[in-house]
């Protein structure tokens, strides 16, 4: 009898223990291979920065070129000169501000380690969700629920945690490239479904177990989705 109330959430009980599976292969994937991570991504925001650092000098130089000429036609036109030099001052200025803005900001000091730590977090997420996920539908499998619900569940918290953690590793080895911000934003088409699915599900299932705690699942209202 067990089993077979069991099977309704099977679909979703599996795509928990992938999830599981998945956190620890990578944890052992990056404790494998921590220094070549870590390293690559020291290696990559290192050429970032000088590539920042050589558009920066760049940019400056042009600056005092162009410096430069207004200065001599200052020379020419020495009734104009006092305008010229008002006017590119505010335009170093704001292009200083432009570098500034440009800049990549680290949580931890350092982008790479903001990577490596996203990186792990796709680990404990995996693991955390595996367990909450088989743990929560086998709540649901013993609910008074339709079968045809429980099976919605399985698929809904198992696609959850399934699509989650991925969504964290990912964004690890975007985070040097794109900076943090940028980063979490360009992998929000998968945070979010995965999010929705696993806070909806919750919010179902705490839903049907108050409605089976307070005696309401047999008024009409609500009987249709329960046996």
């Amino acid at each position: 009898m067990g089993m077979q109330v069991i099977s309704t959430v099977r679909h979703g009980l599996i795509l928990g223990i992938v999830a599981l599976m998945m956190g620890g292969l990578w944890a052992v994937y990056m404790a494998t291979n921590h220094e070549t991570l870590h390293g690559a991504f020291e290696q990559q925001q290192e050429a970032i920065q000088e590539k920042q650092a050589q558009k920066m000098m760049a940019d400056m130089d042009m600056g005092g070129m162009g410096a430069m000429g207004e200065t001599e036609m200052g020379h020419t036109h020495g009734s104009g000169m006092s305008e010229n030099h008002h006017e590119s001052a505010p335009d170093m200025h704001q292009e200083g501000g432009g570098h500034g803005s440009s800049a990549q900001h680290s949580h931890s000091g350092s982008l790479a380690k903001d990577a490596m730590q996203r990186l792990l977090r796709g680990h404990i997420h995996a693991m955390g969700l595996g367990v909450l996920v088989c743990v929560l539908l086998l709540i649901v499998a013993f609910t008074s629920l339709k079968d045809v619900w429980k099976k919605v569940f399985g698929l809904t918290f198992g696609l959850g945690a399934v699509l989650y953690p991925p969504a964290w590793v990912i964004m690890g080895f975007r985070t040097v490239e794109l900076g943090p911000e940028a980063a979490e934003a360009s992998i929000m088409w998968l945070f979010g479904p995965a999010v929705g699915l696993l806070i909806g599900s919750m919010i179902a299932l705490l839903v049907v177990l108050l409605l089976e705690q307070l005696g309401l699942k047999n008024k009409s209202l609500f009987s249709w989705a329960f046996d």
